[in-house]
């Protein structure tokens, strides 16, 4: 018999379990974090004496697909709090769910005993829902499958915030896969800060992803204007631009094995280049979840609107922010629709 999940709101699995007021906290947690960091990088006093700690927290990472900002963001900040982070999954020599190694459940019950919170990713849609239905710790979904990323999500914002300002007061569009889990998750977080307009940016003859349509529909009755272009150039009049591939599938269930993902081409009219930002005379602020593909052209990077690198950089306060809340046990207040596994 499965355990129950608890305390109620214990987990981040999906962008439905924040509410406004934990969006609030959670971005005030991460800026005093952020602030905290750029006063001891100018040699200043904390503003608050640090916490005395009798031991370290442990977070378990239990990544059976690959990963390389999101592992390295949470043991980053991790490390920043005085804890500590295990890999409690090796990808080259697991042996869960396989013929000859222990169930899910045994590894679970296992790594809880060494732990204080799992951060799973996986390649599997249902995965952390199952991680969090057995355990009694807080699990952070680090992305899974083509379903959500809610720990992106949350980044995205803060360096939208910190970059831009009030989210409410901006227009904001996303060129991307509607089906790319970070894209799906930061359209249904923008429910809880509404802007002033949202534009997706998609190829023309393929479907919408359901929980996206849902997502948009969902702002526009909050009163978010809302638009439909497929081309990149028509989103450089906004305030900031998240772009992606077009197509992600490859990448959402990639082999866990050495053999490279072939990366394809993107096609011109989802390419953004530095010739197009200085041709519109645009300052989008330009966002990508990284990795980067053929979609956003290197000649960018040294203009004004980049702001990638600094988006992971702001990740770091904004999961040592996460990791603080849901370490003191402060659960998610969101839908509890979050609490059950998607559909099959």
């Amino acid at each position: 018999m499965q355990r129950p999940n608890y305390p109620s709101g214990k987990d981040l699995l999906s962008a439905d379990a924040v509410s406004r007021f934990d969006l609030d906290d959670i971005l005030e947690r991460a800026e005093r974090h952020l602030q905290e960091e750029e006063r001891e990088k100018a040699g200043l006093p904390p503003l608050q004496p640090p916490a005395h700690r009798r031991r370290p927290k442990v977070i378990a990472a239990l990544f059976d697909q690959r990963s390389t900002r999101t592992r390295l963001g949470f043991q980053a900040a991790a490390a920043r709090l005085g804890h500590q982070s295990i890999d409690a999954y090796d990808t080259d020599r697991g042996r869960m769910g396989t013929s000859t190694g222990e169930t899910l459940e045994d590894h679970i019950r296992t790594v809880e005993l060494y732990s204080d919170l799992l951060v799973v990713r996986s390649h599997l849609e249902d995965m952390p829902y199952r991680v969090a239905r057995l355990s009694h710790l807080p699990v952070i979904n680090a992305g899974n499958g083509a379903d959500e990323h809610p720990s992106q999500a949350l980044i995205d914002l803060f360096a939208i915030r910190h970059m831009r300002g009030a989210i409410e007061t901006l227009s904001i569009a996303l060129s991307s896969d509607t089906r790319a889990r970070f894209a799906v998750s930061f359209v249904k977080m923008l429910r809880l800060t509404p802007p002033r307009r949202f534009t997706l940016c998609c190829l023309p003859d393929v479907p919408i992803n359901p929980a996206m349509r849902e997502a948009m529909t969902v702002l526009a009755g909050l009163g978010t204007e809302i638009g439909l272009v497929h081309d990149v150039r028509r989103t450089l009049d906004h305030d900031v631009l998240s772009i992606q591939m077009q197509d992600m599938s490859k990448f959402a269930h990639a082999a866990l094995g050495s053999d490279a993902v072939d990366k394809e081409k993107e096609t011109e009219p989802f390419t953004i280049t530095a010739r197009k930002i200085l041709d519109a005379r645009s300052d989008t602020l330009i966002l990508n979840p990284l990795p980067r593909f053929s979609e956003l052209d290197p000649s960018c990077d040294s203009l004004p609107n980049a702001g990638y690198f600094r988006q992971v950089a702001l990740s770091v306060p904004m999961r040592m922010a996460i990791l603080e809340r849901m370490l003191s046990g402060v659960p998610w207040t969101g839908q509890a629709a979050a609490r059950s596994a998607p559909p099959p």
